[in-house]
């Protein structure tokens, strides 16, 4: 299965990011966030690339991890994302393009955030999505691409154990 980036529309094989073991733990905590957590997150993730480079499915695992480690208040720390993210391409938008290398001004922007109200959602916690006229809901592209890496993955584990 090609996928096409709806940014760049380069095209890459979604088994060859199945193969990649960084790719695929991405992908998981992603699809374990809630979309109001993991979009703000993606594109925190963003801030971290320069302007001439990738950033790597290893460096970004990494950084996602110790996002998701600063605060337990999912609600608490996608609104400190967000703000920093608009914060950050404001500066970028002046002229300053130089990618971020630490979580400081994260930090910074966290401390300022008041704790959000009762029924606060913990990091990696689901939160169930609102059904509309009751119908269920299909799940979105990065939902259902993690699904087909995780059949795959099975798929191969199940063939590998039947030659060895």
């Amino acid at each position: 299965m090609r996928l096409r980036c709806p940014v760049c529309h380069a095209e890459a094989a979604l088994e060859a990011w199945a193969e990649d073991d960084a790719a695929r733990e991405m992908m998981a905590i992603l699809s374990g966030l809630d979309a109001t957590l993991g979009r703000p997150l993606v594109a925190y993730l963003g801030l971290w690339r320069s302007a001439s480079r990738a950033l790597s499915w290893d460096r970004a695992v990494r950084i996602a991890r110790e996002v998701l480690a600063l605060e337990a208040d999912a609600q608490r720390l996608a609104a400190a994302l967000s703000q920093t993210v608009e914060q950050l391409r404001l500066k970028r938008d002046a002229g300053d393009v130089r990618p971020l290398t630490g979580h400081n001004y994260l930090k910074r922007v966290l401390e300022g955030t008041p704790p959000q109200a009762s029924g606060a959602i913990a990091v990696g916690q689901v939160q169930p999505q609102p059904q509309r006229g009751g119908a269920a809901r299909a799940p979105s592209a990065t939902v259902d691409g993690v699904l087909r890496l995780e059949a795959l993955k099975r798929r191969a584990r199940g063939e590998a154990g039947d030659a060895g």
